[in-house]
């Protein structure tokens, strides 16, 4: 379920629904047309204020779909364009256990996780 589809379910306005998360009427409104990227802060607070669990992927859509494969024993390094990097390893360890598929965003300090039994969540990389 995305933000705006969770508003309409509780025929609630914009102004209204951004009240109960304590965010601006005008950023929810580009949460929902997608011309800003949401937060893993709110993601959580939606999640907290209404009891249920958004469907990230509709939240922050991926672009382009990205191939798997095998890495054998190459090391592998994720790099922030802010500075930084973190490692596979290192982003396991950030996700729940029995996570099927973890998304990446460095230049939103973001990890999106989802398991197979259907839970999903964010988390962020860097504090």
């Amino acid at each position: 379920m995305t933000i705006k589809e969770l508003r309409a379910a509780h025929m609630m306005t914009q102004a209204q629904f951004a009240e109960r998360l304590g965010i601006d009427r005008s950023d929810l409104g580009k949460y929902e047309n997608g011309k800003k990227r949401i937060t893993a802060a709110l993601i959580l607070k939606v999640q907290d204020a209404f009891g249920v669990d958004l469907d990230v992927a509709d939240s922050t859509p991926v672009k382009k779909p990205v191939k798997k494969a095998a890495a054998g024993k190459t090391e592998f390094y994720i790099q922030s364009p802010l500075g930084g990097n973190i490692t596979p390893e290192e982003v396991i360890a950030k996700v729940p256990e029995g996570t099927d598929k973890c998304y990446v965003r460095v230049d939103h300090n973001l990890i999106w996780w989802v398991r197979g039994d259907g839970k999903n969540g964010v988390v962020e990389i860097w504090e």
